[in-house]
């Protein structure tokens, strides 16, 4: 049985400006370094290995968490990258509000298939499954961070019925076993202090 980690990446320059990131690639904010810094003392004994979406902020949170804990290499997974957010990609969540109000609240619901211009959120959800399926063949019986996006969490969370609530805050995430079929392990674990302020639901 493989257990995996999955995290939300850092604060990136993006979250910090409230812009939705999906298939933008912005690097972490100089805050968000620390925070990832931060983070790594929470996992120490924790975690044998890590995996990543290969967007920057993601990368950049593995990296620093790797070199701190001294896991080596960290891999990257295509498919664990966020959705793609279509024309809502770099806008504020101001504009956002303004400008597509219905389509936003339909999306939050769950009820809207994909962002305008953007992924078809069952496309996303069976390529986050392949992922992690790959990461269980190459990492059994590991224990796996699996260093990703907001909205992939949600997604996963939403697919086996647990998804607590809208947004998720920069380094959080939840346990999971895999082996054969994917179940929760975990209640959200927020590896910052409370001091800390979630970011904004910009993924």
């Amino acid at each position: 049985m493989t257990r995996l980690f999955l995290v939300r990446h850092a604060e990136s320059e993006w979250n910090a400006e409230r812009r939705w990131q999906g298939r933008g690639d912005p690097p972490l904010s100089p805050h968000g370094r620390e925070q990832a810094t931060l983070a790594a003392q929470s996992l120490s004994g924790d975690v044998d290995v890590i995996v990543a979406s290969p967007q920057r902020r993601a990368i950049e949170t593995a990296e620093i968490i790797s070199r701190a804990l001294g896991l080596g290499e960290v891999t990257t997974d295509e498919d664990l990258r966020e959705i793609d957010v279509g024309e809502w990609t770099g806008l504020t969540i101001d504009v956002v509000e303004s400008r597509w109000r219905d389509e936003l609240q339909a999306w939050r619901a769950g009820e809207l298939d994909a962002p305008p211009g953007g992924e078809d959120r069952h496309a996303f959800l069976a390529r986050l499954l392949s992922a992690l399926d790959r990461v269980r063949e190459s990492h059994d019986d590991k224990r796996v961070l699996v260093l990703t996006h907001g909205g992939a969490i949600g997604r996963v969370e939403r697919h086996l019925n647990c998804h607590p609530g809208h947004g998720s805050g920069n380094l959080t995430g939840r346990w999971f076993t895999l082996d054969g079929e994917l179940r929760v392990a975990s209640d959200r674990i927020k590896l910052l202090p409370e001091s800390e302020v979630p970011a904004p639901e910009t993924r």
